[in-house]
């Protein structure tokens, strides 16, 4: 089982660079003036959208999987239907709309994106996908009793914190293909 369990990790951390890569070409690939811009009142810029994925990983995502496999680990209750069905099942795109809001304070604070320039986004996306890689070992010398808390799933293992970390960039994507569609309706300057 263990074999099995480390493969899945291996292909989940393959996914994440599939993503992360496509993700920073397509940033590499926008003007410093285009990543800026809000579609509309409340809507992210490209340049939000990518700090939110960096901070949620860096400020919550990380720190919980590398609390996991510590004695600090803290336990609340087994993981809940939600999370049975995306970690066990693998049911990966649940119907549901996380909202930033439904996290405990002052989580949310956290979570909200600043805009930054293109070349300091691009340095600290490539970062981030360098934090992520550097989980590897963690994720793969972590056992099934290894768990942290999350108010979403309950008593997560590592493995599933590392999971939410890939599955955050593809719960975004639609998001990012709609800032994309936008962005390709303006008339060019």
């Amino acid at each position: 089982h263990k074999k099995s369990s480390s493969m899945n990790s291996l292909k989940k951390l393959a996914q994440f660079n599939n993503a992360a890569n496509t993700w920073l070409a397509d940033l590499e690939n926008k003007s410093a003036e285009e990543i800026l811009i809000n579609s509309s009142q409340g809507s992210w810029s490209l340049s939000e959208l990518y700090d939110h994925i960096i901070r949620v990983g860096r400020s919550y995502q990380i720190p919980n999987l590398k609390k996991s496999i510590t004695a600090e680990a803290e336990r609340k209750k087994g993981k809940n239907v939600k999370g049975i069905i995306i970690f066990n099942v693998g049911i990966e795109k649940l119907p549901v709309k996380v909202k930033m809001e439904h996290f405990p304070d002052p989580l949310p604070k956290y979570f909200t994106p600043i805009k930054q320039n293109k070349s300091d986004l691009i340095q600290d996306f490539k970062l981030y996908i360098e934090e992520v890689n550097a989980l590897k070992e963690i994720v793969l010398k972590s056992s099934r009793k290894n768990k942290q808390y999350h108010p979403m799933f309950g008593d997560i293992k590592t493995k599933d914190w590392f999971t939410i970390i890939v599955f955050h960039l593809f719960h975004h994507e639609k998001q990012r293909d709609r800032i994309h569609t936008f962005l390709e309706s303006q008339p060019r300057k």
